[in-house]
């Protein structure tokens, strides 16, 4: 669509960063959103390190059973995101073993904005199963 690619280098070195342009956030990102919501993140947009050269990411011993594994992880499938479909939202969770899953219909890739009460309401159910009061 309208995004661009920019070389970057930094003191994480050298990477590719993407900045979203107006035309790809409504259709992709904040079609469920309110259209203030929308305005607000065309003004907001900065450039977002894509970290495919970030040597942490790299590290093999980062993403361990003993470190990642050992924290619980939920994933809310935004139902009606076009950027990241279904199909590769429930990919993620296959990559990320004993994760729960919640869904949440007509939300889209902003959920916290398209669909606020839901995700709360979520959010809160996850909370209270956790039994930590």
């Amino acid at each position: 669509m309208d995004c661009e690619m920019l070389a970057i280098n930094n003191n994480q070195g050298v990477g590719v960063a993407i900045i979203m342009g107006p035309n790809f956030l409504a259709h992709k990102g904040y079609q469920q959103s309110p259209p203030e919501d929308l305005a607000l993140a065309q003004m907001l947009v900065r450039p977002g390190n894509q970290f495919v050269y970030d040597p942490v990411m790299k590290d093999a011993g980062l993403l361990t059973k003993g470190n990642y594994g050992s924290v619980k992880k939920l994933y809310v499938v935004a139902k009606a995101d076009v950027s990241s479909t279904e199909e590769m939202q429930r990919w993620m969770v296959v990559l990320s073993p004993g994760t729960e899953v919640e869904e949440i219909a007509g939300a889209d890739h902003a959920i916290m904005i398209s669909k606020p009460k839901e995700l709360c309401d979520v959010l809160v159910k996850i909370a209270n199963s956790l039994n930590i009061y």
